[in-house]
């Protein structure tokens, strides 16, 4: 398992369709699923997402820590099938 530090957006950086999720507790990640990977806040490290797989979490998704309010982008993955969740291509390098 392996725990990866989310981004932060870039200016001007909204995707369409996507959307934030609100961590209402520090101490409870927003989601939890069946994969290999746990995302962390960029600035203070919190848990925001446990056990997700890697095509789940894409540049579209976003969460506001409960802890600190910055608002993280997930990190895409070089080689993760994307479409495999979303229906568009694999990550370019």
């Amino acid at each position: 398992m392996a725990t990866l530090k989310m981004r932060r957006p870039e200016a001007g950086e909204i995707p369409p369709g996507g959307g934030t999720a609100v961590q209402r507790d520090p101490a409870t990640p927003v989601f939890s699923g069946n994969g290999p990977d746990d995302y962390v806040c960029v600035d203070c490290g919190n848990v925001l997402a446990v056990s997700m797989p890697p095509e789940y979490m894409n540049r579209k998704l976003r969460i506001r820590c409960a802890r600190c309010r910055t608002v993280n982008v997930a990190v895409e993955v070089e080689g993760v099938d994307y479409a495999k969740a979303f229906g568009r291509r694999p990550a370019d390098g």
